[in-house]
């Protein structure tokens, strides 16, 4: 079975970890907010999204639903979804992509230590 890293944990990544999870894949998200991870630790949605908070609930007690901080414990992993914002700029057709700069490099770097 594959091994999935969630990199961002917001609406998009918690969502798709979840339901990939449910699907029976070993996930791991991974976010750089202790406060969220922490709540997503538990079973805990930190927003509203209608039937996701059993969903997620029941995948982390299944254990096949992680999440940490961590990013070294994604080194592992056969496939790397990104889900972090690419918030649109004000008066533009385009969008900031700092944050998923940031993951990506963060992720390279990690996986070439593998």
């Amino acid at each position: 079975m594959l091994k999935l890293a969630v990199i961002g944990t917001g609406y998009l990544g918690a969502t798709h970890a979840a339901c990939m999870a449910q699907m029976g894949f070993e996930v791991i998200g991974v976010d750089n907010d202790p406060i969220k991870i922490a709540a997503l630790s538990k079973g805990e949605l930190p927003f509203y999204e209608p039937t996701l908070p059993e969903l997620l609930s029941a995948e982390v007690k299944s254990g096949r639903l992680k999440f940490t901080s961590d990013y070294s414990e994604i080194v592992d992993c056969d496939v790397h979804f990104i889900c972090v914002g690419t918030p649109q700029i004000k008066d533009r057709k385009s969008t900031r992509l700092n944050s998923s700069h940031l993951v990506i490099s963060y992720a390279v770097f990690c996986l070439k230590k593998k």
